[in-house]
């Protein structure tokens, strides 16, 4: 079984000859603060079914309600950064349930409306939610 979690320790003696270890942060998801672990498949999966379905027009667009409320305006200049911030919109214990996939899907509030296949866009975005 694979691990979902890799941690780096640092472990030091500091000048007095007591041991230190040194842990990253964590993020909301028990993640590396850096956030996803596959932004690979994050920009290979996903960010064509959300430009494919128009949800970069807003959401990596001119659109400030809907940059603000999930901004992916660093797509193809900072990926992780992007992932990251995908990331924030995914439920890692219902993944199917995350919001990034049900607001497009049509079964939670959206204001940008509803993709035209929501069985692609799904499968898409679970390609690479799977991998977090």
């Amino acid at each position: 079984m694979r691990s979902s979690l890799a941690v780096a320790v640092a472990v030091g003696v500091a000048a007095c000859g007591a041991i230190f270890i040194v842990v990253p942060a964590r993020g909301q998801y028990g993640l590396a603060a850096s956030g996803c672990k596959s932004v690979t498949t994050f920009t290979s999966s996903a960010v064509p079914a959300m430009r494919k379905d128009g949800c970069m027009g807003c959401h990596a667009g001119t659109s400030p309600g809907a940059t603000g409320v999930f901004n992916l305006t660093s797509v193809g200049k900072d990926d992780a950064a992007a992932c990251a911030q995908a990331l924030n919109k995914v439920n890692l214990s219902n993944k199917p349930q995350s919001a990034i996939i049900q607001a497009a899907a049509g079964t939670q509030a959206h204001e940008g409306g509803k993709v035209a296949d929501t069985q692609a866009f799904t499968t898409a975005l679970l390609g690479w939610v799977n991998n977090e």
